[in-house]
């Protein structure tokens, strides 16, 4: 009777042995694998230039403003991000920081990513990192993906983006649209006005200084001489420094040089002589060069895009600008 008492309770033990065995590991292995029910997939649909915002889909519509979100391949975390805005259907973001520079690099437009949004703590392979998003600012605007408010921690990712730098992107280029005169013929009577399109490229070449190449291209119908046509193209080369003002406002007061080249063919082909030496001397005053100097305002619309203000001794124009 002892002997079937002593087997009867190493049966026991033994069976309870692995049945607590089995529940404790499979415990450890829910504590440890984390939940998925923040994870979902999604597709990049724009990556910017600097591959710094990125446009993704929210078709599992579970993104809002503000939130914190990391992308991951093959469940190898590779960035983590804020999103900025939510618009039909689709999502952008701004990358905060860089996990793995190896997923990094397979980051590509039309590609499925893993979406973590919140916490990535126990999300699978994660590397090692010096900063949490605890305490880093949310979205207020549009405005703030193109600032550098939006950032984790200053050490921590690859991106050195300089704060010094009131504009971040490189590169400003603008239409714009103004108007030229030109001087009276006293034979003739009456100034002659026109349109003048022009198109700008500013390069920021250290924080805050610019150098800006302008063309300007204006047609003056029936000048100097009725029937005529006179075509004027300027060129301008300046140097810019920005300061920042208030409301997304930027002043860029600058200095430069200006060139004129005109083509009047009819110009001086009359019958009378002295009405041909008007009309060459009407053309040639338009052929002027010389320093130039002035400011440019620049005013934010939404993130990438200003209206553009010339106020100077070479013009007075008004247009829109793009930064990239």
């Amino acid at each position: 009777m002892t002997c079937l008492k002593l087997l009867a309770f190493f049966f026991l033990a033994v069976h309870l042995h692995f049945v607590f065995g089995q529940t404790l590991v499979d415990d450890a292995n829910v504590v440890t694998g984390g939940s998925q029910e923040n994870v979902f997939t999604e597709t990049i649909k724009i990556i910017s230039g600097s591959k710094k915002i990125f446009i993704i889909t929210n078709n599992n519509q579970q993104l809002t403003p503000g939130d914190f979100i990391s992308l991951a391949l093959d469940n190898n975390l590779a960035a983590r991000a804020v999103v900025a805005k939510v618009h039909q259907g689709q999502v952008g973001i701004k990358i905060l920081k860089i996990y793995s520079l190896a997923q990094w690099g397979r980051l590509r437009r039309n590609i499925e990513v893993q979406v973590v949004r919140g916490d990535d703590g126990s999300f699978a392979k994660k590397p090692e990192v010096k900063a949490a998003d605890t305490g880093a600012p949310k979205i207020r605007s549009e405005d703030d993906l193109y600032t550098g408010d939006v950032v984790v921690d200053d050490d921590v990712g690859v991106f050195d983006e300089n704060k010094n730098r009131h504009i971040k992107p490189d590169n400003v280029v603008a239409l714009t649209g103004s108007f030229f005169d030109a001087a009276e013929i006293e034979s003739k009577g009456g100034a002659v006005r026109a349109t003048e399109v022009g198109i700008s490229w500013a390069y920021q070449f250290a924080d805050n200084y610019f150098v800006e190449a302008l063309y300007g291209r204006a047609l003056l119908d029936n000048y100097p001489a009725n029937s005529a046509q006179t075509l004027v193209n300027r060129l301008t080369a300046r140097l810019k420094f920005n300061i920042k003002g208030p409301l997304y406002t930027f002043f860029m007061p600058y200095v430069g040089f200006q060139s004129f080249t005109v083509s009047s063919p009819k110009a001086g082909t009359g019958l009378n002589q002295v009405t041909n030496e008007e009309e060459l001397d009407a053309v040639d005053k338009l052929k002027k060069t010389g320093p130039v100097f002035g400011v440019t305002v620049l005013r934010r619309l939404v993130p990438g895009w200003f209206i553009k203000a010339d106020i100077g001794t070479d013009l007075i124009n008004v247009g829109f600008a793009i930064e990239f």
